[in-house]
């Protein structure tokens, strides 16, 4: 990309502090439309992936499948880590599924998966999860095998990255333009400042030439800022939209919420209504 990005996030201001206004780039169109049909766009595969640590990618993609759900989509979260996260035993408060990601993917043998619906976790809020053991996933099957068996099934995927998004397992998910990337981070200024280098690297291994401000991967990432704890202070949220406005899809603020703070079982209902409309923006941006 022709920006120089190597001090736009150097220093997140002060509270009270003002700071400069770069020129903006124009917003990009996404790298590439799913079909629609008589009902209208099919709701696009999501991943979610973690800038860092704690970013919160798992409570994340739960509030997203569940916005997907409660407006009747078949959606399905997915532990995409590569050792097993616990999306599962977070959110399947109705049924949790002794069937894991690899046995369902293996299910009929021949290289066959067995019927999704069958061997899904399931949440109060319609929606189905996948979660996986630290098994590889065996005959060079990848995430992208994967989510072309979910997918002819019938769902929307919602899959949990975790982090870093540098894993070699979420790379052909990453190359595959018609999977919308979510980019969660912490409100904290460390994690904003350590935003840079993953949108750089995202742009250096995805990006393609000719690809100008707001253009390719970057262009179409929507960053969310999870705020866990109490205050909501948007201080780094404001930070990352004078600099990085033009530059990815979007910036989206999920509120502290006590329901997710307690690391327990998330049920989408109990999440305060302040939190739910905010994974509904996001889901507004995946489809704009």
């Amino acid at each position: 990309m022709d920006q120089d990005w190597s001090r736009w996030l150097d220093e997140t201001p002060e509270e009270g502090e003002p700071s400069g206004r770069p020129a903006r780039a124009p917003v990009v169109r996404l790298r590439k439309r799913r079909d629609e049909s008589d009902e209208g766009p099919i709701p696009r595969p999501i991943l979610v992936v973690g800038g860092c640590g704690g970013a919160g990618t798992t409570t994340t993609a739960l509030g997203i499948a569940g916005e997907l759900g409660a407006v009747g989509t078949q959606s399905v979260a997915v532990d995409a880590t590569s050792a097993g996260s616990d999306i599962a035993l977070r959110g399947a408060d109705e049924h949790l599924s002794p069937i894991s990601l690899q046995s369902w993917l293996y299910g009929r043998g021949d290289d066959e998966p067995a019927p999704l619906k069958e061997c899904l976790s399931r949440a109060t809020s319609g929606i189905g999860l996948l979660w996986r053991d630290a098994a590889p996933l065996r005959r060079r099957a990848t995430y992208l095998t994967v989510a072309r068996g979910i997918h002819d099934s019938g769902y929307t995927g919602v899959y949990d990255g975790g982090n870093p998004i540098a894993s070699r397992h979420l790379r052909p998910l990453l190359e595959d333009a018609d999977i919308a990337l979510v980019l969660a981070i912490p409100a904290r200024a460390d994690a904003a400042n350590r935003l840079r280098l993953t949108l750089e690297w995202l742009d250096d291994n995805f990006g393609a030439q000719g690809e100008g401000q707001g253009g390719g991967i970057v262009g179409d990432t929507i960053v969310v800022i999870s705020h866990q704890l109490p205050g909501n202070h948007s201080r780094i949220a404001d930070h990352l939209r004078e600099h990085l406005t033009g530059w990815v899809r979007d910036i989206c603020e999920v509120p502290y919420d006590p329901h997710l703070a307690r690391g327990e079982l998330v049920r989408h209902s109990d999440l305060a209504p302040e939190t739910r409309r905010a994974y509904r923006r996001l889901l507004a941006g995946v489809a704009s």
